[in-house]
């Protein structure tokens, strides 16, 4: 019986595509499978707590402060 109980997670999911695969493959950097992820419909970890900041889930100040290096 640890941890957190009635916490939020954020999430960000990136789907390897045909795209991401090749980009990997060929030691792409991390800007650029970015780029390439959110190209293809990726929801960043920001994008995601600001959509729980409109839905009255989260703040905007804890998202802000979970995500200040992305």
């Amino acid at each position: 019986m640890t941890g957190f109980h009635g916490r939020l997670g954020i999430f960000e999911l990136m789907l390897m595509t045909d795209e991401i695969r090749r980009l990997t493959v060929t030691n792409a950097d991390s800007g650029q499978l970015r780029k390439a992820a959110v190209n293809s419909g990726m929801i960043t970890l920001r994008q995601d707590g600001f959509n729980k900041v409109k839905q009255g889930i989260t703040t905007l100040a804890e998202v802000l402060r979970v995500t200040q290096d992305m």
